[in-house]
């Protein structure tokens, strides 16, 4: 674990210095343990997805300087449902268990543990495909267990001075309200009702007593033993970076601010702990293009991971995250944006894999680091690797439509033509038809859609345009295939002699085959259906005997 393998021109990714970094300030470490997390109080979107890849990025990093990682996820599980997020079904059941932990409101969906546990499984399930793993610690199973019973314990007898520090804080920030000298850092949920409206007591070093105001209900608690006890979230982020000797830890643009948890977390942290605060990186908000403000899941009808993985191949999504600097805002794309992204991610690959000349030997080098980070396995592009053929998006969206969807027929299409070879090429073509189907399904605008017309129209055609679609027909009669390439002559040549030229003659074209007036290439179009099904939407409109 050298951290002056940062001066590695190949490690040139901002993951590399933050790991660089994090290997400074914990020269000693045996294990580096980095950490991500979130409260699933609704569901998990795409914009808390930039927590758990910035962590994996890191944690790439960090073993790719010869650290051993521990990467952990904490669900923040034992946290109150305050309000009902829109679109969620049962309302009226999810709100009887207001004021009570996400982690024993049942599911509305029927289907998991918990309304936490649906929201769990369901972000959990999406990060499979990307290649992130991380070990996953569920904190209401932690707190209930006793695990972090010393570090309440610490948390009551430092009680001033968290008071202090966080007191600090509220009168640097004006703000109306200071902490009274009775308050104590704690919050938790009632045995009886489950609700959290509870004030407390310190009896002694292990027990606290506890009553509710809702349903009047008393208990001493044994923190040795457990229980529906907890710290409030700004005392137990730092208690838990000193619980699991946590080194990196990220955090989102609200908590970065000035007076934010992490100003507080960072003193708790030492004066109670007597920890360090982990490296740490502030990330900004990830909006979706065509959306006021950020996500929030309290709104409803939020864009998930899996819904981004829908369009977005594994690689592509990463690559979009690997590209941006965590405090910089960005924007995820459904419209024809979709097309651009994809066209740069092709660029930076070729790139990579040098089939598309570099602006200096080590703009080279950071394409190969960032194809390397947005790969799903972590592979490094060595000198001399062939990069797999896969189609571009532009070209897979007319490909596709013309076998409507079909996926084996479009894959074997390119085979025929030589382009796709190998095992992985074969992947990759059909990871990417997949996504860009979805992606004309569901938000290709109109313009940019298009079927073969399944019976011939029959139109009426001036002389100019019957004498340029007779030669077009001539050129495919008599013939089972066709190659791209031995039609470009004869689509040089179709209008010559006639008072038309292809700008004003292929619009009968394209209106015969898919019922428009323009569309995809039009020599790719005939090659892709074949001769026989060309001929038989062309030829019915040309005069009898032609």
């Amino acid at each position: 674990m050298d951290p002056a393998a940062g001066h590695d021109s190949y490690l040139n990714h901002w993951a590399d210095a933050a790991a660089a970094k994090t290997l400074a300030a914990h020269a000693d470490a045996k294990v580096v343990t980095v950490a991500a997390g979130i409260t699933p109080s609704g569901v998990v979107h795409v914009g808390n997805f930039r927590e758990v890849i910035t962590v994996d990025l890191v944690a790439r990093a960090l073993r790719d300087r010869g650290a051993d990682v521990r990467f952990i996820y904490s669900w923040d599980d034992f946290d109150v449902l305050r309000k009902v997020p829109a679109d969620m079904p049962k309302r009226d059941m999810l709100t009887e268990n207001l004021r009570r932990s996400i982690s024993a409101v049942p599911d509305p969906y029927g289907e998991h543990d918990s309304y936490a546990g649906h929201n769990i499984a369901a972000f959990e399930k999406s990060l499979a495909p990307l290649g992130i793993r991380p070990e996953f610690i569920r904190q209401s199973q932690r707190y209930r267990a006793g695990a972090y019973a010393d570090g309440i314990r610490l948390a009551l007898k430092h009680a001033a001075d968290i008071r202090a520090i966080l007191n600090d804080v509220r009168d640097k920030t004006t703000a109306n309200t200071r902490l009274e000298d009775n308050w104590l850092p704690l919050s938790g949920f009632c045995d009886n009702c489950g609700r959290d409206t509870l004030a407390f007591a310190v009896v002694d070093e292990w027990t606290v007593h506890y009553d509710c105001s809702a349903c009047k209900h008393a208990a001493d608690v044994d923190l040795r033993k457990g229980g529906n006890l907890k710290l409030p979230w700004r005392i137990d982020w730092p208690m838990r970076w000193a619980h699991e000797r946590v080194c990196f830890e990220p955090g989102g643009k609200d908590h970065s601010t000035a007076g934010g948890s992490f100003d507080t977390a960072k003193d708790i942290v030492r004066v109670v702990y007597g920890w360090q605060a982990p490296e740490y990186v502030g990330y900004d908000f990830v909006r979706i293009k065509g959306r006021a403000g950020k996500i929030s899941s309290s709104k409803g009808d939020v864009v998930t991971v899996a819904d981004c993985l829908e369009i977005y191949e594994p690689e592509v999504l990463r690559w979009l995250f690997v590209s941006f600097r965590p405090n910089t805002e960005f924007q995820i794309s459904f419209d024809l944006d979709v097309i651009t992204l994809y066209e740069n991610y092709d660029r930076t690959r070729r790139i990579a894999y040098g089939v598309e000349p570099a602006k200096d030997a080590q703009a080279r080098l950071v394409a190969q680091r960032t194809m390397q980070l947005a790969s799903v396995d972590h592979r490094r592009i060595a000198e001399g690797d062939v990069m797999p053929f896969v189609p571009g998006f532009r070209h897979l969206s007319m490909t596709l439509q013309i076998f409507e969807g079909d996926l084996d027929k479009t894959v074997a299409y390119y085979e025929e033509a030589g382009q796709v070879v190998g095992d992985e090429s074969r992947r990759l073509t059909r990871q990417r038809a997949r996504c860009v189907w979805n992606w004309i399904a569901e938000w290709g605008p109109d313009e940019f859609r298009y079927k073969l017309r399944r019976e011939p129209k029959q139109r009426e055609l001036t002389a100019d345009e019957a004498t340029c679609l007779g030669r077009l027909v001539a050129a495919l009669r008599g013939r089972e295939e066709v190659r791209e390439d031995d039609l470009v002559p004869t689509m040089k040549s179709l209008c010559e002699g006639t008072s038309l030229d292809n700008k004003t003659f292929l619009p009968v074209v394209y209106d015969l085959l898919i019922g428009r007036d323009k569309g995809p290439k039009l020599t790719t179009l005939i090659t892709a259906i074949g001769p026989a099904r060309a001929l038989s939407l062309l030829a019915p409109s040309l005069p009898a005997g032609t």
